[in-house]
């Protein structure tokens, strides 16, 4: 009876050792070596973003003309501007937007020789379709270039033209024009958007970017506007419209941008 139990007891033994192996067996096969490798959670990204931007506008000295009469001494006020836009990120730090800006009313002015003086103003609305690269993205602060082509339409005032005798009224004109753009600049990440890193499975850290941020640009934009023009008038028996040709713009731009997702 002893000798049985002995037996029963040995052989619970090795049945128990024998399992235990297979555990770890088993266990061994699942090391981290052996282990699957999860792939690496791609960096989350803000897709849309909308945008307001307000600045002021220095105007290159205009190239007015008026047929029959000779010009000198033109010159074009500067003016503030407001605008705003939605846009979207395209990866690999590239972004576009299409933006619309109003140039409020500018002053020109221009000496007709051996005639007189006459003054009107130009406004813009401006249409543009961006694209930009942006560098250090996901950092606080971020520099960009971008480059844009679009539509403006620009519209004279009525304006005045004065000689030594009397002073003659005329009425504006609207004309739409190509209009181009280069700009650069610096985005500041103010809130959100913070972008963390996580351990991954690989020796690359994993970036993960909550979104939702929201950002100030400080800018330059140089504008090509195309020309402007005024109704036709009389003066010094020479009848023709005023022409502004070949406008361009230098602004320095303040802006909020936000991301939508």
């Amino acid at each position: 009876m002893l000798f049985t139990r002995k037996v029963l007891v040995l052989s619970a033994a090795l049945v128990l050792g024998s399992a235990l192996g297979a555990s770890a067996a088993d266990l061994g096969s699942t090391s981290l070596k052996d282990a699957p490798i999860m792939e690496a959670m791609p960096a989350a990204s803000a897709g849309w973003y909308a945008r307001v931007d307000g600045g002021y506008n220095w105007f290159g000295g205009p190239s007015l003309s008026f047929d029959g009469l000779e010009t000198s001494g033109s010159k074009q006020d500067g003016a503030w501007s407001v605008g705003g836009g939605i846009g979207r990120y395209f990866g690999r730090g590239f972004r576009g937007d299409i933006t619309v800006d109003h140039i409020f009313d500018s002053t020109t002015e221009t000496t007709l020789v051996g005639a007189g003086t006459s003054k009107f103003d130009v406004s813009s609305t401006v249409v543009l379709a961006n694209l930009y690269y942006d560098f250090n993205r996901g950092g606080r602060f971020i520099p960009y270039i971008g480059a844009g082509i679009g539509y403006a339409h620009n519209s004279t005032s009525s304006g005045t033209f004065s000689d030594c005798v009397c002073t003659t009224e005329f009425d504006g004109k609207s004309k739409d024009n190509f209009a181009a753009a280069a700009m650069a600049g610096v985005s500041w990440r103010i809130r959100g958007g913070q972008t963390t890193y996580v351990s991954g499975m690989k020796d690359e850290p994993v970036a993960v970017s909550s979104g939702n941020a929201l950002y100030l640009d400080f800018g330059y934009r140089f504008l090509y506007l195309g020309d402007a023009e005024t109704a036709a008038y009389t003066a010094d028996t020479t009848t023709s419209e005023e022409k502004l040709k070949s406008i361009t713009a230098h602004q320095l731009r303040v802006g909020l941008r936000y991301d939508l997702n």
